[in-house]
């Protein structure tokens, strides 16, 4: 099966969400399985909305494959194109339109992996998993899967979104590779005081105490933490990390950290407001507890004139960063796209490998592409105009997933 085009085909499904109409994915990917003999199983989850999932291998008492990909994507209003974001054109090996890079790419890859690994001896089962939903929360995505499937899932090996960029360090490549996410606990803070005239000078002014709480916020010392995350990190890079994103990554895998999310401080003009209400979260290195999470809060706010509320708790998962099939997919990474190491960070936000995190299973985000897209150019490009890939990365993302779940298959 030709994957790139496979790949374009997949483009041009209109599968914005919202509305979704996901289905047009899974009636795709249904149709080429069914030609193909694989098993798998369409689940419908509301009006035009479905997943996916496909197994070739046998069972065993193996830790399963699972490859998943998530074939909603987000709108386009507000952004003016190059190319229509749906046409799938193709100038000069580059491949622009929405879901290139998040998160088509991945899905196309897997299935033809999977196709081309159909009647391997494998020792174990390799599922694929296309959801929906993602990209607004994955309330009708993976967690229904997980419902209905998830006791053929534990203890999963889990190829993900969220890695998989080249970033050049001392003029050396490395890949990065997400192991996991961090943990979240929601809020919704309320500050009240005094209202009245701007121009009028009065205590307890909810303007000051706002902006002395964002002071309070951005300046909370919290303390380094020796996570696995981090000293694997370490190891492969050494103390001299120059390169400004690596630095981040350095603070981000080893410290909580604080998000301001929403706030409202009202429309009245040249009026004081009397009530501002912000929403943030508290992103929690993993291994946290709700009640750990609750006790950091009061921390936070210990003094603070404010009333809080906790609107959720999500805990945090971590994977195993020295295992076979991270060390395979470590090698294979050396073989096949010259990189000097893997780099293990937390992902940056969240993903659908969250609800897998909560089954034990290990959840690697990388979804291979080549030096011509590397990282800082990824960031500029997901959820935004011209969204593109190359053709490459398909075809050489194509070859490295269907040799890494062949080696792992057969060990």
């Amino acid at each position: 099966m030709d994957c790139v085009e496979l790949f374009k085909q997949m483009i041009r499904l209109d599968t914005t969400n919202p509305p979704g109409n996901e289905v047009l994915m899974t009636d795709l990917i249904a149709e080429i399985f069914e030609k193909e003999g694989i098993w798998h199983r369409v689940q419908k989850t509301g009006e035009g909305r479905a997943n996916l999932i496909a197994r070739i291998g046998v069972d065993s008492d193996l830790p399963p494959i699972l490859l998943i990909s998530h074939t909603d994507v987000v709108g386009c209003e507000n952004q003016s194109w190059t190319h229509p974001p749906f046409a799938a054109v193709e100038k000069e090996g580059i491949i622009y339109g929405r879901g290139t890079v998040d998160t088509k790419h991945l899905t196309a890859m897997q299935l033809c992996a999977m196709i081309a690994l159909k009647d391997e001896q494998l020792d174990r089962a390799v599922y694929l998993l296309a959801t929906s939903d993602e990209e607004q929360g994955s309330a009708l995505g993976m967690p229904k899967l997980v419902e209905e499937y998830g006791c053929l899932l534990e203890r999963g090996l889990v190829i993900n979104e969220g890695g998989g960029f080249c970033i050049t360090h001392n003029e050396k490549p490395y890949w990065l590779c997400t192991v996991g996410e961090k943990g979240r606990i929601e809020l919704r803070v309320i500050i009240e005081g005094a209202s009245g005239p701007a121009s009028f000078k009065c205590e307890n002014k909810a303007v000051d105490t706002f902006s002395a709480l964002l002071e309070h916020l951005a300046s909370y010392p919290f303390p380094l933490i020796e996570t696995d995350v981090h000293r694997r990190f370490c190891d492969v890079l050494g103390d001299d990390i120059t390169h400004p994103f690596l630095k981040h990554f350095y603070t981000y895998n080893s410290h909580d950290a604080i998000i301001l999310q929403r706030y409202d401080i009202g429309t009245q003009v040249n009026v004081l407001p009397y009530r501002i209400e912000f929403e943030l979260s508290l992103q929690l290195l993993p291994g946290r507890s709700e009640a750990e999470a609750r006790a950091m809060v009061d921390a936070l706010f210990a003094d603070m004139p404010v009333t809080y509320e906790v609107l959720r708790f999500d805990p945090g998962f971590a994977s195993d960063c020295n295992n076979t099939f991270y060390r395979t997919m470590e090698e294979l990474a050396r073989r096949q796209y010259g990189a000097q190491a893997i780099i293990p960070v937390y992902a940056l936000g969240r993903t659908d490998g969250r609800f897998l995190g909560n089954l034990s299973c290990d959840v690697y985000g990388f979804s291979p592409v080549t030096k011509a897209i590397p990282f800082e150019t990824i960031l500029t490009l997901v959820h935004q105009v011209d969204e593109h890939i190359d053709r490459d990365s398909i075809e050489q993302g194509t070859r490295f997933l269907t040799d890494l779940v062949g080696i792992i298959g057969k060990s």
